[in-house]
């Protein structure tokens, strides 16, 4: 099976089995393997074992239809493919933070549709918050992917100078953010490993999101 990312999901495109011996097994068509596809399929593991504890390279294989060994064709390790995995996922978690905005509507409330998006990018899918924030990866990631891993706090200040109106400054706005991303972080944690004294999840984020709010309005 392999896998095509819309946004923020992952949707399956083609399905190719065969019957061996009363067995279903998945037919191993090389032509189907690429980079692009095992980092879709890397990211649907991720998002399915919420985090990368539980996914190999023989898992990631088997999502495709291909040997493991087919892998290192395109890269040299499993966690060379957690870095690029990773750096396509920041890429959608910045997309999907920017949708719904209006360029008609007050820019401090854009700021908080982002907010409200990234808190729901977040719950929706907690195994790539994790790998986003919380799970270790060996190796070094490539010079593209640490570019990437800069690029959301750089866009988070970017909103909040425009957010002000101009009125504050890069240095300030970075400061108010990396404030509000602590906070955020905090009760993400709480929610994602079951310790919220509150169980639903939509009155969990208003409930994040009001706090933020409130707490932006406080610093600037």
């Amino acid at each position: 099976m392999t896998y095509k990312v819309i946004n923020d999901k992952i949707l399956p495109m083609v399905i190719t089995v065969g019957n061996m011996n009363g067995a279903v097994r998945m037919k191993n068509n090389k032509n189907t393997v690429s980079k692009e596809i095992i980092l879709e399929s890397t990211l649907r593991l991720i998002d399915e074992n919420g985090g990368i504890k539980n996914v190999t390279l023989r898992d990631i294989a088997k999502s495709i239809g291909c040997a493991h060994t087919n892998l290192y064709n395109y890269f040299t390790s499993l966690d060379e493919i957690f870095w690029q995995a990773l750096g396509k996922v920041l890429l959608m978690m910045m997309n999907y933070c920017s949708t719904e905005l209006n360029t008609e509507v007050d820019e401090e409330e854009n700021f908080h549709c982002i907010l409200s998006n990234l808190i729901d990018f977040s719950m929706n899918h907690p195994g790539w918050y994790k790998l986003i924030w919380l799970e270790s990866i060996g190796g070094t990631p490539s010079p593209e992917v640490v570019k990437i891993l800069y690029t959301p706090s750089q866009k988070f200040t970017e909103e909040i100078v425009n957010a002000s109106k101009n009125e504050i400054t890069q240095e300030k706005a970075f400061s108010v953010g990396n404030i509000l991303t602590c906070y955020l972080h905090g009760e993400l944690c709480i929610w994602i490993n079951n310790r919220s004294l509150i169980s639903s999840k939509e009155e969990t984020k208003i409930r994040i999101l009001s706090n933020l709010k409130q707490l932006y309005k406080s610093l600037i």
